[in-house]
């Protein structure tokens, strides 16, 4: 029987948004300091193969065994993992820390001793019983990922980005403390609160995760500015784009394409839907669509065949679309989209967040809230047509010119008769 390890801390009430919110107002307040709780030593020597060896025992996670719709698991630190969280749980009247038991861990083939006060790196969220498996997780800086049901991890999200693009230099605001809720036995979602800092402001969150074929996920947070903040990145979405079709390869490769999403999606404040297909480049290139109360953005992979990868590991064709969806008052701002030059498909080199255009000040909070989706079906309309593919080539007539041929489908063009027109199209 496995025994947990806690330290029964008693509270007057559960633990809510409003008390992460006062942490994070708190923390902005002092000085930035960095994380006090370094990863040992022995860890961080770690060369990939020897860290990725040590996995957690799944059969040890926490609620595992207790007729719960959810379960925990624990990431351990080192190797590229150089953060350390304080993990909590929180029951109805009370906040108990989940304290680190090198126990959880199989180690095998390995003589090395984990450190008792290794502590966590993060964590995952579970589905027990075989019909989903994992949920999210949460994993450096403030990353997490999620999934619905049947899909493969591919874009990731960020709690927060700063100055990805500015000509400040670029910030990686942490998770430092995460306290996620003990779910009842017919709870379908789970929640989770979470304090981050950086050198430029302190923030607190709440995600209310219910997974499903689409797993959704509420989430609100808070921003504390220590000072002023002129590359704000709201929701941001992260990704992989090394070539498709219309483009070539860096290198060699067996696959045809290779892609976590082929394109970045928009429904701005005017209903109207934009389609920016991705592509390979030598260079950073930065596109902004301005707006105003944007009503969604996101990441889309819109190749669903498996014949245009050909990779039976990566299932490319599985990879989730990630859709941000606003709620309340977003303001004047801009959806910006970032490409980087790559030739790592291990790397992600495709951001895409909301810029607003007044960010706040020293001592002016800012609070936003938003859904974030994750599916294979696209959250635009049916009756639009979709852009499918987007070829250049050359004329021979003279003077020598470009030939842009944009070829469309979907359901809807796809229901046209011979001499019928689409009223609107994506893209």
């Amino acid at each position: 029987m496995l025994l947990w390890l806690v330290v029964c801390r008693p509270a007057t009430a559960a633990f809510n948004f409003e008390d992460a919110r006062a942490a994070a107002k708190a923390l902005s307040a002092q000085p930035f300091q960095p994380p006090n709780r370094p990863v040992p030593g022995s860890l961080l020597t770690l060369d990939y193969e020897r860290h990725r060896a040590i996995q957690f025992d799944g059969r040890k996670a926490l609620w595992l065994g207790e007729g719960l719709p959810f379960a925990l698991e624990f990431f351990l630190p080192g190797y590229l993992h150089k953060q350390v969280v304080m993990l909590h749980e929180i029951n109805d009247q009370s906040v108990r820390d989940i304290a680190f038991d090198p126990a959880l861990f199989d180690n095998p083939g390995h003589n090395l001793a984990l450190p008792a006060d290794a502590g966590y790196a993060g964590f995952r969220i579970v589905r027990p019983g075989g019909d989903f498996g994992e949920v999210a997780s949460f994993l450096d800086a403030t990353y997490f990922r999620m999934i619905g049901r049947g899909q493969n991890y591919g874009t990731s999200a960020r709690g927060l980005g700063l100055n990805t693009v500015s000509s400040e230099p670029e910030e990686f605001p942490a998770f430092r403390e995460f306290w996620i809720q003990r779910p009842g036995r017919n709870d379908r979602e789970i929640t989770v609160y979470a304090v981050a800092d950086s050198p430029s402001l302190a923030a607190a969150y709440r995600f209310i995760i219910r997974p499903g074929k689409t797993t959704v996920a509420e989430v609100k947070a808070a921003l504390f500015p220590r000072r002023e903040v002129k590359g704000l990145e709201v929701a941001p979405l992260t990704s992989m784009f090394l070539f498709d079709e219309n483009s070539h390869p860096p290198f060699h490769d067996f696959r045809p394409v290779v892609h976590d999403a082929d394109g970045l999606l928009i429904h701005n404040g005017h209903d109207e839907w934009i389609w920016r297909p991705l592509e390979t480049g030598k260079m950073t290139r930065v596109d902004a669509f301005q707006d105003e109360q944007p009503r969604g953005f996101g990441l889309i992979e819109r190749d669903r065949d498996f014949e245009h990868y050909q990779d039976l590991n990566a299932a490319f064709q599985l990879r989730p679309n990630v859709w941000v969806k606003p709620a309340g008052n977003w303001g004047k701002g801009s959806v910006e989209l970032v490409q980087l030059a790559s030739d790592q498909e291990p790397a992600d080199n495709i951001v895409a967040f909301w810029a607003p255009a007044a960010p706040p000040t020293a001592g002016q909070s800012m609070e936003i809230e938003y859904e974030l989706e994750w599916a294979t079906t696209e959250p635009s309309p049916a009756e639009l047509g979709q852009v499918v593919a987007t070829r250049i080539g050359r004329t021979f007539a003279k003077p020598l010119n470009l030939r842009f041929v944009v070829e469309f489908g979907g359901a809807a063009v796809e229901k046209l008769g011979p001499s019928e027109m689409p009223a609107a199209t994506v893209g």
